[in-house]
């Protein structure tokens, strides 16, 4: 796994497929269950859903949410948390640098792109529901205790 001021921008596995992702999102789950968290979870590999999730009392506009953050990590092969910091430091917007409509797009942590060693980004891991930095954290604690290499 890449990092960059403890920012995860990308996560790198040796593979990724349906049955990885649908075992990643239910250790996301449980971790997220541990702390009594009501997230939405949702993995999409080669353009598909694989796993997708929306708990309890959360709004409608989860899967809305989980759309543009996922949209951001795609388009930038970064965590939408990394490029919301990228943003900012350089005094950017989706709009008005990269010509990206905000009702598609959203730089808010919690989307991280995976990636497969020698092959390219072939997923991406998106949580919502808690603060953007949670959102983000979650995954990557999931990351850290289930694959850590």
């Amino acid at each position: 796994m890449e990092t960059n001021q403890k920012i995860l921008k990308k996560i790198e596995l040796n593979q990724f497929d349906n049955r990885i992702g649908l075992k990643l999102g239910l250790d996301i789950l449980k971790l997220a269950k541990e702390k009594n968290k009501n997230i939405a979870i949702q993995i999409e590999r080669l353009n598909h859903i694989v796993f997708s999730y929306v708990d309890n009392n959360l709004p409608a506009d989860k899967h809305n949410w989980m759309r543009r953050k996922s949209n951001i990590a795609k388009h930038f092969e970064e965590s939408s948390l990394s490029v919301k910091h990228d943003l900012k430091n350089g005094n950017m917007t989706l709009s008005e640098t990269f010509a990206l409509d905000e009702k598609d797009y959203l730089a808010k942590g919690g989307a991280i792109p995976i990636f497969v060693k020698n092959a390219g980004m072939v997923a991406v891991i998106t949580v919502s529901g808690l603060s953007d930095e949670e959102d983000h954290q979650i995954i990557v604690e999931a990351l850290e205790r289930n694959y850590a290499q």
